[in-house]
Order: C-alpha cells, then sequence, then structure tokens
C-alpha cells in the first residue's frame, strides 16, 4: 500500500511539474492556403500551357519566457509537397530558439542568416522575380542540352539574394536590432541535409562548411523609410562521385540592397556577386564570377498595391551531371538571362488576398561537351500569368 501511494504521488508531481512547463509557453496555431492558376509557355521545350496548383502551410508555435526573463520556444512548419508526391505532408522548417537582450539563438532547419538579413527591391503579388511564377516555367529534362538547368529556376534559388543554405539543418545568432543595425551568423555542416539527414561519406557533392552572415539597417527620417543590408555566404566544394576526383569549387559570394519608400511608393534593388558557386574544379569553362542586378518600384494605395522589376544575369551554373559511367559532365550554365515581372495585389478582407503576376524571361544557355571543353549555345524565352488567391490565418 506504501509503494502504491509512493508511486501515486510520484506521478501527480511529475503531471503536476509538466502542467507548469505547459504553463509558461503559449501554443498558437497558423498558417496560409494559396491557390494558383497559370498560363505559360516557352519556346525549347513540350510543356503544357496551364495548370492549377495549391500550396499550404500549418504553423504551429510554442514561445514561453522563464523568471530570469530568457526567452525561448519551437516553430515547426508543415506543408503539402511538390512533384510526385504533392498530395503528402512534411516538416518545411522546425527549430527552437533562445532569446534575450543578447540577441537570439535557433537551432534547426531554417533559413539562414544570408536569407533572413537580405534586403532587395519590393516585390508585389505573387513575388515576381524571386516567386512562385518560376515554378510552372522550370523544365529540367535528364538528357540534352538542357539537362541540369531550368527556364526561370536559378541553381542558386534566387536573382535577388546570394547563394544559401536553404534550410538545411543549422546554428543561427542574430544580435538584437540597435540604432536600427542588426547582425547575424549562421553555420550548416552540409548544405542539402535536413532532419535525420546523415551525410556519412566525403563524396556526397554538394558544399559542407556553409557559412552565411550579414546586417542590416532599417530607419525612417521625414516621412521616408530606409532600408540598406548586405550579406555574404562561403563553403568548401566537395568530391563528386570518387574521392580525390572533380569537385565543387569552393565559393564565396556577396550581395547588397536597398529599398526607400514614400508615402505609397517604395523603389530598391541590389547587386549580387556569386562567384565560383556550382563550378566544377578542372573545368576552367564553368568557373568564372556569377553576377546578378535587379530593380524594382511599387505603388500602394489602401488595399490595392501594384509593381514592377527586372533583373539581369551572368554566369549562372547548373549543379553537375554525372554521366552513364561515373564521369562528372559539367552542367549547363546562363551566359546571359534577363526577367521581367509586373504583380499588383489586392486584400479584399482581412488575410484575405487576391494577387496576380505577369513574369517574361529570356535566357542563352551555354552547354560544355566534357569530353573536349566546346561550348555552344541554346537560346530561350518563356512566359507565365499567374493568378493566386491566398488566405493567412
Amino acid at each position: 500500500m506504501r509503494n502504491l501511494l509512493l508511486a501515486t504521488t510520484a506521478v501527480a508531481a511529475v503531471s503536476l511539474a509538466a502542467q507548469s512547463a505547459q504553463a509558461q509557453l503559449v501554443v498558437s496555431l497558423g498558417g496560409y492556403t494559396e491557390f494558383f492558376g497559370a498560363y505559360y509557355d516557352d519556346d525549347a521545350s513540350n510543356r503544357t500551357s496551364r495548370e492549377f496548383a495549391l500550396e499550404t502551410e500549418i504553423v504551429v508555435r510554442a514561445d514561453g519566457k522563464a523568471d530570469n526573463g530568457l526567452l525561448y520556444g519551437a516553430k515547426v512548419e508543415l506543408q503539402n509537397s511538390i512533384g510526385a508526391a504533392s498530395n503528402s505532408v512534411g516538416t518545411d522548417e522546425a527549430s527552437v530558439y533562445l532569446g534575450g537582450t543578447w540577441g537570439r539563438i535557433e537551432l534547426g532547419d531554417l533559413d539562414g542568416a544570408a536569407d533572413t538579413l537580405s534586403i532587395y527591391a519590393p516585390l508585389i503579388g505573387v513575388e515576381q522575380i524571386d516567386g512562385d511564377g518560376y515554378l510552372f516555367l522550370e523544365n529540367t529534362p535528364d538528357v540534352g542540352p538542357r539537362a541540369g538547368f531550368a527556364l526561370g529556376g536559378l541553381p542558386t534559388g534566387s536573382v535577388v539574394q546570394a547563394p544559401d543554405s536553404g534550410d538545411a539543418t543549422k546554428i543561427m545568432y542574430l544580435t538584437p536590432r540597435f540604432a536600427g543595425i542588426q547582425a547575424g551568423v549562421s553555420y550548416a555542416t552540409q548544405d542539402g541535409s535536413e532532419g535525420q539527414d546523415v551525410v556519412g561519406f566525403k563524396t556526397a557533392g554538394g558544399y559542407k562548411d556553409f557559412w552565411e552572415f550579414g546586417a542590416n539597417y532599417t530607419g525612417e527620417f521625414s516621412g521616408f523609410s530606409v532600408a540598406a543590408g548586405a550579406t555574404g555566404s562561403t563553403a568548401t566544394g566537395q568530391d563528386l562521385g570518387t574521392v580525390g576526383g572533380p569537385s565543387l569549387e569552393d565559393f564565396w559570394a556577396w550581395q547588397v540592397g536597398g529599398q526607400v519608400g514614400f508615402g505609397g511608393f517604395a523603389v530598391g534593388g541590389g547587386y549580387i556577386d556569386g562567384g565560383d558557386y556550382n563550378a566544377v574544379s578542372g573545368v576552367p569553362a564553368t568557373s568564372g564570377d556569377t553576377s546578378i542586378w535587379h530593380v524594382g518600384v511599387s505603388y500602394t494605395a489602401g488595399p490595392l498595391a501594384v509593381g514592377l522589376s527586372y533583373a539581369d544575369a551572368e554566369g549562372f551554373k547548373g549543379g553537375p551531371e554525372f554521366d552513364d559511367f561515373g564521369g562528372v559532365t559539367p552542367a549547363t550554365y546562363a551566359s546571359s538571362y534577363k526577367t521581367y515581372g509586373g504583380g499588383a495585389a489586392y486584400t479584399l478582407a482581412p488575410g484575405f488576398v487576391v494577387q496576380g503576376d505577369v513574369m517574361y524571361v529570356d535566357e542563352d544557355l551555354r552547354n560544355v561537351d566534357a569530353a573536349t571543353g566546346a561550348t555552344s549555345t541554346t537560346s530561350n524565352e518563356g512566359i507565365v500569368a499567374i493568378l493566386s488567391t491566398r488566405l493567412d490565418f
């Protein structure tokens, strides 16, 4: 009887402790659902011309504050997939954090410092030159001159931000914002490795020791809003297929950008130097700096916002491809890449927005022959018109 009483008391104590811990956390549920309808076409591919798509995300947050002032919590983003498993739901990002007057530490699958702190042109609608319109233009067949490269889908992932490690598992530190300035740094052991994935071999390809860093400033002066920032990233290239064989070059990339607003108007832009990102060692045709510049302008009046944007890129390189014999083929890269975007958004009700984009892409793709080093050029043009409804909750 005495043992049963002690056991019951212990269970009750643990239960009360758990309830006490949970009472200090505020758990919230949110997210969004966005429906797309698009028309798209280009000169060089055998594609359909129209399609619907749906993107939805559920965000669960747990935020707490300890008696000593420590802020802590977690965030989990659940998102539907694309491609063959488009009806499945998986974890997009997930992280825990600690914060205080000294700044904030985040641990998990999340965007790094280069993504978090970058400043670029205002983008309205379905984000125009940095938005979901590219999903409809992408076309990456396994063979032929377009292998390894997609119209619209830049290998760096963005025409407004420097190459980054995406949602790879990482640690990140952000300073508090002081006098309008915030800085940060993040580190991922392996690019493209998330969740419980563990990279066990040196021939995994991609990049290791991926560092991102940056700082930005935001402020207001006499009715003007001002934002400016600079970010950078660097990583070590890994062997592609065999130890001591071809490997990705180490790279160093940086980005600067700014934005000024007054009344309902905003204008901004930026420049990226991608360095040797995605270049293959020993293949001179894939080396050399990647560069982009972009500009954009927007106007907002009540529930309506409209904007225009443009980006011009050179030297983008697709990821290297493996041939049937285990060799590495230098991938196609863009000697010239231009994208034009226009967008609009209208807020029908709190949290409910109707928005649309029209985007045009013009590219010259340079193809490298692995055996001879000879190059040839393929040109392509494409357009996409996309309309979406988005509900944030």
